[in-house]
């Protein structure tokens, strides 16, 4: 059976992909085995969220190349859809998925040969049309469970390469939301972090945020829902006024305010 080990930088949307990731690997008959240790495939899920966060995916990439020099090495995530030709030049790579098409990676490792050159899956462009996941995230020591609810963003502010990384704003399917949610409550996992690049834009088949919210809390088993990082124009006042009433969603909300200053928010094309 081959290994396969991954490695996550980043924000929590970026732990429920790579959990996807692992559990599609999985059902395709890879052993997950922790980072670090021996494996076939190495996968790097990157981030671009700063000069620093392109440093570390850089050194997490070396650094697994160093220890396991015969790993088949995909590096893919946000990184690679910004630094292709930065990421190219690091020996050892073979492939380089962007975020278009990582979701598909185990379709692209059935063969762990090292390639000369690495092949590089990626287009700049990437969809905005409403989306499904096909697998269930692999979370098998936390009763904790993140999951992606949303993608992308519009709101280019000045200062930030999400929008430009991410894509434009878009909302997976509610039925597949649900479905997932409902699997991971019969694997015994208690908790769902609702996770997405701007989550309070929500909006699939008429139903919004506070909506998805309402139906994740009639799922039997989940005992607690917690709310991502959340944009503060899209918290609304029914949204406040549920999570008071609720025994269920986590009474806590982690607002990006970023600054007080009018000028400055302006200066950032910030919408508050």
């Amino acid at each position: 059976m081959p290994k396969a080990a991954l490695y996550t930088l980043g924000c929590r949307l970026n732990q429920a992909e790579t959990a996807n990731i692992a559990r599609d690997l999985q059902t395709r008959g890879f052993e997950i085995v922790p980072f670090g240790e021996a494996a076939d495939l190495t996968v790097v899920n990157t981030c671009t969220v700063t000069e620093k966060a392109d440093a570390r995916c850089r050194q997490a990439v070396r650094k697994s190349i160093r220890k396991n020099p015969d790993t088949f090495v995909a590096v893919i995530g946000c990184y690679a859809q910004m630094a292709v030709e930065d990421i190219r030049r690091i020996d050892g790579v073979d492939l380089i998925m962007g975020n278009e098409h990582k979701m598909q990676l185990a379709d692209y490792v059935e063969s762990l040969d090292k390639m000369s050159e690495p092949r590089v899956v990626h287009t700049p462009k990437i969809s905005r049309d409403s989306f499904t996941i096909e697998s269930v995230g692999f979370y098998d020591t936390h009763t904790r469970a993140n999951i992606k609810i949303q993608d992308g963003c519009n709101f280019v502010c000045s200062f930030c390469i999400i929008a430009t990384a991410r894509g434009p704003a878009r909302s997976r399917s509610f039925d597949d939301i649900m479905l997932e949610a409902r699997k991971l409550a019969d694997m015994g996992h208690k908790e769902l972090v609702l996770s997405g690049v701007n989550i309070g834009t929500y909006k699939h088949d008429g139903k919004d945020f506070l909506d998805l919210v309402r139906a994740l809390e009639e799922v039997p088993g989940i005992e607690r829902i917690r709310i991502s990082s959340i944009e503060p124009t899209t918290v609304t006042r029914e949204l406040i006024d549920h999570m008071a009433a609720s025994s269920v969603v986590c009474p806590y909300l982690h607002i990006p305010l970023q600054s007080g200053d009018d000028t400055i928010l302006a200066s950032m094309r910030r919408k508050h």
